[in-house]
């Protein structure tokens, strides 16, 4: 999401309450009236306007009969402090004030490139149609990276298999399951229907792996078996994954839920693994987002999406 840099230190040496007060002087031009407007009493107001025209370096109002007129400069500042009084008011006391349509924001996530291959083409439509003005951004970071980058706020949602080790200050929201299917070509080679462990460790395999490594839910159920991988090819790239199948006597231990992105591929086949093997999703993001409006409209498409897709998976 977008951020900006503001001077701290200038605004703590103001009290935008100051800022309330000045608008009430420039919408009454009268100081009992303003006073009435704040709930304050007229002493207290006079004090106010005091602060103002010592903080702002300016009279701001001058008295003219029973009206206070305000100075240039007052009404040089006048329509800059009521844009900002209005959007703080929008902001922080109107539920409904964020629209979709007029938002001009980026919103970054990182997610394995098989989920983003599933989710995105249909996230990003309805991003067209229904805010045009938000950019999606999307990061392929190493699993030890993706908690700090949360946390320094470099990306805003995480969509993992991945079992973190998540905080306090973590939200994590389960979408969905899939299981695994193993992938092969007709043309190269034959699966039981239902093939064991044991069959499925006589195979040679590939593996998609953008880091380059094969560990993973699969590897450790094989491990807690007993059974090798007889792994002989790792690719960066899940989408290269039905050509190589396509061309070689190889099996593809692959997520239920990308069975999709494997459509363009007719020869290709796939048996279930034991249902117990299974990979858990979820959406993590840093709770000081639990309610930023932005957030929580992205949230609710994934959400929508995956729920989606999970009724897609279902036979």
């Amino acid at each position: 999401m977008n951020d900006f840099d503001i001077h701290h230190g200038d605004l703590r040496r103001l009290d935008l309450n100051l800022l309330v007060a000045f608008d009430a002087l420039m919408q009454e031009r009268h100081v009992s009236r303003a006073a009435a407007r704040l709930f304050l009493g007229q002493p207290a107001m006079s004090h106010v306007l005091a602060r103002l025209r010592e903080a702002l370096g300016d009279p701001l109002f001058l008295r003219s009969g029973s009206r206070m007129e305000p100075t240039a400069r007052a009404m040089e500042l006048a329509p800059q402090i009521r844009q900002w009084l209005e959007d703080a008011s929008r902001f922080l006391f109107d539920a409904t004030a964020f629209d979709p349509a007029q938002t001009q924001a980026s919103f970054s996530l990182s997610a394995p490139d098989g989920l983003e291959a599933l989710l995105f083409p249909g996230l990003i439509a309805t991003l067209r149609e229904e805010a045009p003005g938000i950019q999606l951004r999307s990061f392929l970071l190493e699993t030890d990276q993706q908690l700090g980058a949360l946390d320094r706020d470099e990306v805003d949602l995480l969509i993992t298999a991945a079992p973190y080790p998540v905080r306090d200050w973590h939200h994590v929201h389960p979408v969905m399951e899939s299981g695994f299917v193993a992938l092969y070509s007709r043309q190269q080679m034959s699966l039981p229907d239902y093939p064991t462990l044991g069959d499925l460790s006589a195979c040679d395999q590939l593996v998609s792996s953008h880091r380059g490594t094969a560990a993973g839910v699969v590897d450790h159920v094989f491990a807690e078996h007993g059974l090798p991988r007889r792994i002989v090819a790792l690719s960066a790239s899940l989408m290269a994954t039905g050509r190589i199948l396509a061309n070689a006597p190889l099996i593809s231990i692959q997520p239920e839920l990308y069975l999709p992105l494997f459509a363009d591929y007719p020869d290709l086949a796939h048996v279930p693994l034991a249902p117990e093997i299974h990979l858990p999703i979820s959406l993590i993001w840093h709770r000081r987002n639990d309610a930023h409006p932005l957030h929580d409209y992205l949230r609710t498409l994934l959400i929508q999406r995956f729920a989606s897709l999970s009724a897609e998976s279902r036979p």
